[in-house]
């Protein structure tokens, strides 16, 4: 969390304006079924009047005016906050790709860099969303739907003691499973994006070479690849929603079940099992939530893993030991002194070996030599590349 203050803190407002709206929309929504239990009570007692039920539908469209404007406001600040927060954070993952040395590009493959500069900071992006709308929305109204329900009715609350840490350990078992999956996923991304990548750049040495089929036989291969990642990550998802959807509803059959009988024999009243159910799909609907947070959350968190490995990595090649790093190019003359290159730090032999020459602006020089003399090696150190 730590790397990501610098992100946060100037968009501080909208991170702590977005939850706070959320809040206002929680408070309306446990708030509603008291009202409408109100209503339906006064209604089985015959005591409705007119003017009674007018108010109360008054109180209901401000309750609701109220809740639409907590939503929207909760929707525009979490969208303004994690935008430019993904903004900023795309913006040094870029900055810090342009230090790399060609070899630390190699580390990571182009397409990788690729997917953890785009697909890998949307994913973060999207999950800093969620955060801001669901982190206190959801648990916000769980917890105060609970009570609610206990405050109504204590024994049909004893329920809960068992559909909600059956549905606990339903979504630890899932997202555990789904960390695994997505990170494998974006995997198949970097793959995927890297072979198209190579083609794309290499496709005149591809068209000499009539290597097209060999290039789309390796596309499909790491299509076919990417695919079966996908759909394995995704099939947790999709086996998510009907788990959660199974255990709400034999909990709600179990509720209308004990309430309808407590409506008959104890003399609890409809309003208050009607406003017992919403509590139940209110309770039942955070945890489910609260689960989709959580297996963002898995996703997020494999996409700043790979993120942070791109902001960890120390370029190979910097000014940090340069004789002149405030340096600039004023003239575009070329001076080497004794330059001395090789590939790879543990090479014993170099590819040039203590280098002279100078390159008045304007000259034109021409370098000659046979394959292999560093021809190509002498030219990309002018640039430093």
């Amino acid at each position: 969390m730590k790397r990501y203050g610098k992100y946060i803190k100037p968009y501080l407002p909208y991170f702590i304006l977005g939850p706070l709206c959320m809040i206002v929309e929680v408070i309306g929504e446990v708030i509603m079924p008291k009202l409408l239990a109100v209503v339906i009570n006064a209604g089985y007692a015959g005591a409705l009047t007119t003017a009674s039920s007018l108010g109360a539908m008054g109180l209901m469209i401000l309750n609701a005016v109220v809740m639409m404007l907590g939503g929207i406001g909760g929707a525009y600040f979490a969208t303004k906050a994690s935008v430019n927060f993904a903004a900023d954070l795309r913006d040094d993952i870029y900055r810090k790709i342009e230090g790399f040395a060609f070899s630390n590009i190699d580390r990571f493959s182009t397409g990788s860099l690729v997917t953890r500069l785009t697909n890998d900071v949307t994913q973060l992006q999207n999950f800093v969303a969620m955060l801001l709308r669901m982190a206190l929305r959801a648990p916000g109204m769980m917890i105060a739907a609970l009570i609610m329900a206990i405050l109504l009715r204590p024994s049909l609350s004893v329920v809960f003691a068992v559909s909600i840490p059956v549905l606990g350990i339903a979504i630890g078992g899932i997202i555990v499973t789904g960390f695994k999956r997505f990170g494998r996923m974006q995997a198949k991304i970097d793959g995927l994006n890297a072979t198209v990548q190579e083609n794309i750049t290499n496709v005149r040495v591809v068209k000499s070479f009539v290597r097209e089929e060999h290039e789309k036989t390796k596309f499909s291969v790491a299509n076919r690849e990417l695919k079966s990642a996908g759909m394995n990550a995704i099939k947790v998802m999709i086996f998510m929603h009907p788990v959660m959807t199974l255990i709400m509803n034999i909990t709600t059959i179990v509720v209308i079940w004990l309430g309808g009988d407590a409506v008959f024999t104890d003399g609890m009243l409809p309003g208050d099992l009607s406003q017992f159910l919403v509590y139940v799909t209110q309770i039942l609907f955070s945890l489910m939530m609260i689960s989709f947070l959580l297996m963002n959350a898995s996703r997020a968190l494999a996409s700043s893993r790979r993120i942070g490995e791109v902001l960890d990595e120390k370029p190979d090649f910097s000014d940090d030991g340069a004789r002149f790093p405030d340096a600039r190019v004023t003239r575009g003359e070329v001076t080497f002194q004794n330059v001395s290159f090789r590939y790879y730090k543990n090479s014993e032999e170099r590819v040039l070996s203590n280098v002279n020459f100078h390159i008045s602006a304007g000259q034109t020089v021409g370098i000659i030599g046979s394959t292999g003399c560093g021809k190509t090696t002498l030219v990309s150190l002018i640039p430093r590349l």
